[in-house]
C-alpha cells in the first residue's frame, strides 16, 4: 500500500490491497499510472508525498463504462456536444501546479512504518523549490521566470485534439523523465530514444580545467610584445611528472538536483580517459568492466542507503533505510568538482588527449541482476555531456645551479 499509491493507484483505490483484496483482479496491478491518477486528482492533502492526493470521481456521462460500440459512440458524442462538466472533473487547476508532483515525486517513512522513526528521502519538489527555477530562489541570477515541472516533462506540442489551445498545441503525454529501464524492458524503443534524446539536451555541461602553470621561466629569448599583457598562464605536462585535472560538472538546466529520483539505483558517473597522440592509453577512470559494471573508484553521483547497523541498502527496500553513508548530488543551477591525478609516462608520444563523459544508467547493474532475475543485463547508458582537452607535453629543461650561491 505505501508504494503502490503512486506506482498502481487503481489497485490501491479499488481495493486491491485493502485487507480481503485480491491481488490477482486483473489488470489493476499491469496498470500502473493511468490517465486518472493524476487526472483525478482533485486536492493535496501536503507536499511531503508519498501519494498524498485526494482522488475525486468526474461525474459520469451516459453510457459511461459501455463496451458497447454505438453506446461508446453517443457518450464520446455527448463528451464533445457538451465537455463543460468533463473539462471541470478531468482539468482542475491543481493539474498546473508544481505541488501536484509533490505528491508522488516525495518521499518520507515514519516510525508507523519502519519501526524507527521519521526518515526523509526523495524529495525532487523540495529540491526545485530551492533552485533558481522555482521563482522563489534567493538569488535567481539570469533565471527569472518560472519554470514547473509540468514545461519540462509535458511540454506543448502540436495537436489535432479538442483540448488545444489557441496556438494549436496541446500538452505532451509521454512523460519523458530519466527512466531509460521501463521503455528499455517494455521494447518501447520510440520512447527510449525520446528519453535519450532528453536526457542528451544540453541539460548537465563539462569543462576541464586546464592545469596551468604558475611557475616563472626564464631564457635569453625576447618576449613578443603582444604577449605581454597575457594574464593565463600556460598549460602543458612535462614528461614523468604527476598532472592534476579538475572535471567541472554543472548542473545547467535540470530543475532539480542531479540525479533525482531513486539515486540509490540509478547509476551517473564520470569516465575520464587520457591518451597520447597515437592512442595509447595513459589513465582511465570509470570504465565498464567485463561484466558490466563500473569501477568501484568512479567518481558517482548517487546515494548509499543504510539500514540500523550500518549495512547497505541496496535492493530498494527503503523500509530498513535509516539514513545515507554517502550522497553526492548536485543542486539546480549548481555545480560539483571532480579532481583526478596521473602521471605522464617518460615514453609517450605527442600531447595527452583528455576527455570526460558523464554517463547514466537507470538501474545499477547489481540491483538490475537482482530485480530482473537475471545473471547479465545489459541496461542502455546514456552518454549526457562530455568535453576534451589536448595538454602539449615538454621535456622538462636542466635547471642552473642557485644564482645566489655565485
Amino acid at each position: 500500500r505505501y508504494c503502490e499509491g503512486c506506482h498502481a493507484p487503481v489497485a490501491l483505490l479499488s481495493g486491491q490491497l485493502s485487507q480481503g483484496g485480491r491481488l490477482d483482479t486483473p489488470g489493476h496491478l499491469h496498470e500502473g499510472v493511468s490517465c486518472m491518477s493524476c487526472h483525478g486528482i482533485a486536492r493535496i492533502e501536503h507536499s511531503q508525498g508519498v501519494a498524498s492526493y485526494r482522488i475525486q470521481s468526474p461525474a459520469p456521462y451516459l453510457f459511461e463504462g459501455s463496451q458497447q460500440a454505438w453506446a461508446v459512440f453517443i457518450h464520446d458524442l455527448l463528451i464533445r456536444l457538451k465537455p463543460e462538466q468533463h473539462k471541470a472533473d478531468l482539468a482542475r487547476p491543481v493539474l498546473a501546479t508544481p505541488e501536484l508532483c509533490a505528491t508522488c515525486h516525495a518521499q518520507f517513512m515514519d516510525q508507523d512504518f519502519n519501526g524507527w522513526g521519521w526518515v526523509k528521502m526523495q524529495d525532487d519538489y523540495q529540491s526545485w523549490l530551492n533552485g533558481p527555477y522555482s521563482g522563489q530562489y534567493r538569488q535567481p541570477f539570469a533565471q527569472t521566470a518560472q519554470q514547473r515541472c509540468q514545461d519540462c516533462h509535458f511540454p506543448l506540442q502540436p495537436g489535432n485534439d479538442p483540448s488545444a489551445n489557441k496556438a494549436g498545441l496541446i500538452k505532451s503525454h509521454f512523460n519523458v523523465g530519466a527512466n531509460t529501464a521501463m521503455p528499455w524492458l517494455t521494447k518501447n524503443q520510440a520512447q527510449l530514444q525520446r528519453t535519450m534524446d532528453f536526457l542528451r539536451r544540453d541539460r548537465l555541461r563539462i569543462s576541464i580545467d586546464k592545469p596551468n602553470r604558475h611557475e616563472a621561466t626564464a631564457s635569453h629569448r625576447p618576449m613578443d610584445a603582444r604577449l605581454m599583457p597575457s594574464t593565463e598562464a600556460p598549460a602543458y605536462a612535462y614528461l614523468g611528472e604527476e598532472v592534476g585535472i579538475d572535471i567541472v560538472v554543472r548542473n545547467a538546466q535540470v530543475g532539480h538536483a542531479f540525479p533525482g529520483g531513486t539515486t540509490d539505483i540509478n547509476e551517473a558517473w564520470l569516465q575520464v580517459l587520457v591518451t597520447d597522440a597515437q592512442g595509447l592509453k595513459v589513465y582511465e577512470s570509470g570504465f565498464l568492466d567485463a561484466e558490466n559494471n563500473v569501477e568501484a573508484s568512479a567518481h558517482f553521483y548517487r546515494s548509499t542507503p543504510i539500514d540500523r547497523a550500518g549495512n547497505q541498502v541496496w535492493r530498494h527496500d527503503l523500509f530498513n533505510m535509516v539514513g545515507d553513508s554517502f550522497k553526492r548530488v548536485i543542486p539546480p543551477g549548481a555545480s560539483d568538482v571532480a579532481h583526478y591525478t596521473f602521471s605522464v609516462p617518460d615514453d609517450v608520444k605527442g600531447s595527452l588527449h583528455v576527455n570526460a563523459r558523464l554517463r547514466y544508467r537507470k538501474l545499477n547493474n547489481r540491483y538490475a541482476r537482482w530485480a530482473l532475475k537475471e545473471d547479465t543485463v545489459e541496461l542502455p547508458v546514456v552518454d549526457m555531456a562530455s568535453a576534451s582537452l589536448v595538454l602539449p607535453v615538454k621535456i622538462k629543461p636542466e635547471v642552473l645551479a642557485d644564482r645566489s650561491r655565485r
